[in-house]
C-alpha cells in the first residue's frame, strides 16, 4: 500500500522559528521556496510489461508473456505557498514510458492539490484533490488495489476529500470528513470483442470477457464522523462512524445474457421467451456502515501511531444480501532522522474488484472482495546516498460468484538507490517485483523491472 510520506516533526520545526509559517506536512526544504521543477530520464527492462501469465491459451494455441526494453521521461512541477494560517500546495507529474516491443507507449498524469486553513485555535479545514490518468495498478490504486493487472488506455481516478476539525472542549475534539472518488476506465464493451493483447497483434487476451468499464467504473462516497478524547498529552482515544455508498456507473453487463441459437442471435434474456437474463454492473452497488474505536498515539516526538478497529456491515441492496466483517486500519511512522523514516501499516475491509464471475458459466456475480493489505516503507539516507524500499502484500477473498470459494494474493516490492551528484542532480537505479497468485485461470503472473537513470531538480 503506497503512502505519500509527510513529516511528523512539524511541531519541532515550528517551535524553532519566531514567526513560523503555517506549513503542515512540508519539510524545511519545501518551505525555502514556493516552487520547484524536476525531470527524470530512465532506461529500463521489463520482463512482463503486459502483466500476463507465463503461458496462456489463446484459443489458437499457447502464447507467452512479453518482455521489453524501454525508456521513461517524467517531468514534474510543484508549488507551495503558506502564510500565517493557510497552506496551499499543488503538484503535477507527467510520465511517458516507451516500450521497444511494438513501440507501446504509456502516458501517466498525476495532479495533486491541497489546502489547509486554520480558522482559529479551535477550527481547522483540510481539502485535498487528486487526479490520475494511468495504466499501472499501484498508481491507479495507491492503497488497496482493485485490479492487479496493467490496463492500457486513459484510465481515470479522481479523488476529492475534505476534513473539518473542531475543538469542543479542552479534552474533546470533533472530526467530520467526506471523500468522493470517481473511477472511469477507457475500455468499454465495444473494445473487448476479439480483443488482442496490447502490442501483440493476433494474441487474444484470455481475460477479455467483460470490459474494465463494466467491472470498475463507479462513484464511491464516504462520510466520516468521529469524536476524539485527549486521554493524555500523548494519547487520543477515537470513536466514530463511517457510511460508504458505492454506485457502479457503467450501463454494461458484467455477466452477459446467453444467446439462444433458435432465436437467430436474439438474447436469451429476452423476457418474451422466458430465458434468464444477464447481470448489469449496478447489481454490485453497496451501502456500507462502519463503527469503530481506536487511538492516536505519540510515543515520542519522532514515533507516531494510529489504530482504528471495528465492524463493517455491507448491504448489497440490489441483490438483497448483506455481510458483516471486521474493519481494521492501523499505521506506525518512525522518523528516526531528519531524512530517514520507516512506515508500516495494515488495512482490512471490503473493496471493489475487476473480477466479475468465478467461472465462465456462473450466473451469480462476484459482488466485491474482502482484503487484508499490509505495507512496509523504508527510506534511509547515508551522506549523499538514499536507499528506499517498499513492500506490499494484499490477500483477498472474493464474495459471491456462485458455488465455491476463490482468492488471490498480490505482492509488490521495490528498492531504489539515489545518489546526490550535486544539489541539482541525482543518479538513480532500482528494481521492482510484482507477483499475483490467483485461484482463477489466466491471472497469475510474475513481473520483474530494473531501471537506471538521472533526475534533475531546480
Amino acid at each position: 500500500m503506497k503512502k505519500i510520506f509527510a513529516s511528523v516533526g512539524i511541531v519541532a520545526i515550528g517551535a524553532s522559528t519566531v514567526h513560523a509559517q503555517y506549513s503542515p506536512g512540508l519539510s524545511s526544504i519545501q518551505t525555502q521556496k514556493p516552487w520547484s521543477v524536476s525531470a527524470s530520464l530512465r532506461g529500463f527492462y521489463d520482463d512482463n510489461y503486459l502483466t500476463l501469465p507465463g503461458n496462456f491459451s489463446t484459443g489458437a494455441g499457447t502464447a507467452k508473456k512479453r518482455a521489453s526494453w524501454g525508456f521513461e521521461v517524467a517531468p514534474s512541477v510543484s508549488f507551495n505557498h503558506s502564510v500565517e494560517d493557510t497552506l496551499m500546495s499543488a503538484s503535477y507529474v507527467y510520465d511517458l514510458r516507451w516500450y521497444e516491443d511494438h513501440s507501446v507507449k504509456d502516458q501517466t498524469h498525476q495532479f495533486n492539490a491541497k489546502l489547509d486553513h486554520q480558522f482559529s485555535e479551535r477550527y481547522k479545514l483540510s481539502v485535498n484533490e487528486s487526479f490520475v490518468i494511468a495504466q499501472e495498478p499501484t498508481v491507479l490504486d495507491p492503497s488497496v488495489v482493485t485490479s492487479p493487472l496493467r490496463v492500457p488506455g486513459n484510465n481515470i481516478v479522481n479523488t476529492g476529500d475534505a476534513d473539518f476539525f473542531a475543538t469542543l472542549t479542552k479534552l474533546l475534539d470533533f472530526h467530520l470528513g467526506y471523500v468522493n472518488t470517481v473511477t472511469a476506465y477507457q475500455q468499454t464493451e465495444g473494445d473487448v470483442i476479439g480483443l488482442d493483447v496490447p502490442g501483440a497483434p493476433g494474441i487474444i487476451n484470455p481475460a477479455a470477457q467483460v470490459s474494465r468499464s463494466a467491472a470498475l467504473d463507479r462513484m464511491d462516497q464516504l462520510a466520516i464522523a468521529d469524536l476524539r478524547w485527549k486521554v493524555t498529552d500523548q494519547t487520543t482515544g477515537v470513536t466514530g462512524y463511517q457510511f460508504e455508498h458505492v454506485d457502479y456507473t457503467s450501463p454494461e453487463y458484467i455477466i452477459n445474457p446467453p444467446v439462444d441459437p433458435a432465436l437467430t442471435g436474439a438474447l436469451a434474456g429476452d423476457t418474451e421467451h422466458g430465458f434468464p437474463g444477464g447481470v448489469k454492473a449496478n447489481q454490485r452497488n453497496t451501502d456500507s456502515h462502519y463503527v469503530f474505536v481506536g487511538a492516536d498515539e505519540a510515543f515520542r516526538p519522532d514515533l507516531n501511531g494510529t489504530l482504528r478497529v471495528g465492524v463493517e456491515y455491507v448491504d448489497y441492496y440490489k441483490v438483497h444480501q448483506n455481510q458483516v466483517s471486521p474493519y481494521v486500519d492501523a499505521g506506525l511512522t518512525w522518523q528516526y532522522t531528519r531524512e530517514s523514516y520507516i512506515q508500516v501499516g495494515v488495512k482490512h475491509l471490503h473493496n471493489s474488484t475487476d473480477v466479475t464471475q468465478l467461472g465462465p458459466t456462473s450466473t451469480s456475480p462476484v459482488l466485491d472482495e474482502e482484503s487484508t493489505a499490509a505495507y512496509l516503507s523504508i527510506s534511509h539516507t547515508i551522506g549523499d546516498l538514499t536507499i528506499s524500499a517498499l513492500g506490499q502484500a494484499q490477500f483477498s477473498d472474493f464474495n459471491g460468484g456462485g458455488a465455491g470459494n476463490a482468492s488471490e494474493d498480490f505482492y509488490v516490492t521495490g528498492i531504489n538507490l539515489a545518489y546526490k551528484i550535486n544539489p541539482f542532480l541525482v543518479g538513480e537505479a532500482g528494481y521492482n517485483y510484482n507477483r499475483l497468485l490467483s485461484d482463477l485461470p489466466g491471472r497469475t503472473y510474475v513481473r520483474n523491472q530494473v531501471y537506471v537513470g538521472i533526475r534533475a531538480t531546480y
